[in-house]
C-alpha cells in the first residue's frame, strides 16, 4: 500500500511534473500532495473523489485540485478486469507555485491565477467550451519540452482563471482532516464500498473492515470524510446510476437494483437529494452528452 502522502519531484531537467500515462487501471490509494495537480482524463471511466466530493468520472474529465486535498480515481469494475493495459489513458501535471518565483505573484497580472489557486483546495471541473481548449493544451504540455512547458502551464491557468467555466467539487468549509495512519483503514473502506456498492452495505460489516466498533467507526468516518458514511455510500450509489442513466437503456427500477437499492422510491428520492432532479429528468438533460475524446 502506497503511502497516504505523496512527495513528487519533478525531474532534474524540469521545474514541475507532466507525464501521459496508459495503464489498465487506477490504482494509487486515497492520497494528498503539496503539488497542485490538473488531471485530463483521455480514457478510461469510474469514480473520482475530491475532498468530500463523489462523482462519476470519463474521458474528457479535466480537474484542478489544490494543495494537501485528498483525492482518489477508482477505475469501473470493466476497466479493472481482462489483460488490457491501456484501458485508462491520463494525462496529469503537478507543480507548486514556488515554480514561478515570489515576485511572480505580486504582479497584478497573476492575480487572477493566484486566486484560482486559492479556490482550487474545493477541487475544480472544468466544464463549457474552456474544457476543448485546455484538453488540447495538455496534449500539447505532455509532449513539450523548454521554456515552452510553463508558457502552456501558464495558458492552461489563465484560461480557466479568466473563463469561469468550472464548477466545484468539495465543500469550502471541508479542511485537511487525514493522515498518513488513515492510509490503510480508508482505502480498505473506499475500496470496498466502490466494488461492492450494488451489495446490501451494513454500517457493522464497514466497521469490521475498518478495524472498528460501528460507534466508533460512525464517529471516525464523519470526522475525516466530514459526512456521514449512509451519505457516503448513497453518493457512491448515485454517481454509478447517474453513469447507468447516461451509457445504458435500462428502466429506473433496474438501475435501482443494481445500484445496490431495494426501494425504487427511497431510490428516486436520493438521486433527486443528490442532483436535484429525477432520474429521469437527468436521463432526458445528459443523455446525448458526449465526452470530449
Amino acid at each position: 500500500m502506497l503511502p497516504l502522502f505523496q512527495k513528487i519531484e519533478a525531474n532534474i531537467n524540469h521545474s514541475f511534473y507532466v507525464e501521459r500515462l496508459k495503464f489498465q487501471h487506477f490504482s494509487n490509494p486515497l492520497q494528498f500532495h503539496p503539488d497542485i495537480e490538473i488531471l485530463f482524463v483521455i480514457k478510461g471511466t469510474g469514480t473520482r473523489f475530491v475532498g468530500d466530493s463523489v462523482d462519476h468520472f470519463g474521458p474528457g474529465d479535466l480537474v484542478m485540485i489544490g494543495q494537501n486535498v485528498p483525492h482518489v480515481w477508482y477505475s469501473d469494475e470493466k476497466d479493472s478486469k481482462g489483460n488490457n493495459n491501456h484501458n485508462s489513458e491520463i494525462i496529469f501535471v503537478l507543480f507548486k507555485t514556488e515554480i514561478f518565483g515570489e515576485q511572480f505573484w505580486d504582479l497584478p497580472e497573476s492575480q487572477s491565477i493566484l486566486k484560482l489557486i486559492k479556490l482550487s483546495q474545493r477541487g475544480i471541473k472544468v466544464t463549457g467550451k474552456s474544457l476543448e481548449k485546455i484538453a488540447l493544451l495538455m496534449k500539447s504540455i505532455s509532449k513539450s519540452v523548454g521554456l515552452n512547458r510553463i508558457t502552456l502551464l501558464l495558458s492552461i491557468l489563465e484560461i480557466i482563471a479568466s473563463r469561469k467555466e468550472y464548477q466545484f467539487l468539495a465543500s469550502p468549509i471541508v479542511q485537511h482532516t487525514i493522515n498518513e495512519n488513515d492510509s490503510n483503514r480508508l482505502n480498505k473502506v473506499y475500496k470496498y464500498v466502490n466494488n461492492n456498492y450494488h451489495n446490501d452495505i451494513t454500517l457493522e460489516k464497514v466497521a469490521t473492515i475498518a478495524n472498528l466498533s460501528t460507534p466508533a467507526f460512525c464517529r471516525y468516518f464523519k470526522k475525516r470524510a466530514n459526512k456521514t458514511f449512509i451519505k457516503f455510500l448513497n453518493e457512491i450509489r448515485i454517481a454509478h446510476a447517474r453513469r447507468l442513466l447516461i451509457e445504458e437503456d435500462l428502466p429506473v427500477a433496474s438501475i435501482c437494483y443494481t445500484c445496490g437499492y431495494s426501494n425504487v422510491s427511497y431510490f428516486i428520492k436520493q438521486f433527486n437529494k443528490i442532483t436535484g432532479m429525477t432520474p429521469l429528468s437527468y436521463k432526458k438533460k445528459y443523455a446525448d452528452y458526449i465526452y470530449l475524446n
